[in-house]
């Protein structure tokens, strides 16, 4: 018996779901999210209790811009002993030092997402190629969720 034969629910079926299908809606109420103008404060203080923070233009219109990580956090922690003609340049930027001031400066911008209407299989491919666990959910330029890694091993074992 394999694991497949194990599981509640068909591989394939699930690879041609929609994301909006299998998204649970409820758990957007929770997401980790701050304003692109947040401090350094708040970005921490997020960070204590989860391993992200989607960065959006105001939590209003939810049009997001970026994402932070524990690992982007801890390269900004570290502080780098670099001429100071760096400065102006990402690699240059540093808490310690005090170039970052806001959300923005330590965002990552190139965000690879999803939408409700494309098929799970899809977006498993671009986590697989982008060694990413979680991906953005965007309808119409505003975040609406996330799918996660988690969240598909759950729908895996008929935990959701």
């Amino acid at each position: 018996m394999t694991f497949f034969s194990t599981c509640l629910v068909n591989l394939e079926e699930l690879y041609e779901k929609k994301i909006g299908d299998i998204l649970d809606r409820r758990l957007s109420i929770n997401l980790p999210i701050a304003e692109k103008n947040a401090g350094v404060d708040e970005i921490l203080s997020i960070l204590t209790a989860r391993d992200h923070i989607w960065i959006v233009e105001s939590k209003e219109n939810k049009k997001l811009c970026g994402i932070i990580t524990e690992s982007d956090v801890l390269r900004f922690l570290v502080p780098s002993k670099l001429p100071k003609y760096i400065f102006s340049s990402r690699y240059g930027a540093s808490i310690y030092y005090g170039t970052i001031k806001k959300a923005e400066d330590m965002m990552q911008r190139h965000i690879i997402k999803t939408s409700p209407d494309e098929k799970v299989g899809k977006a498993l491919s671009r986590m697989v190629n982008s060694g990413l666990r979680r991906l953005p959910v965007v309808e119409n330029n505003k975040l609406i969720g996330e799918i996660t890694l988690h969240c598909i091993i759950q729908i895996l074992l008929g935990k959701r």
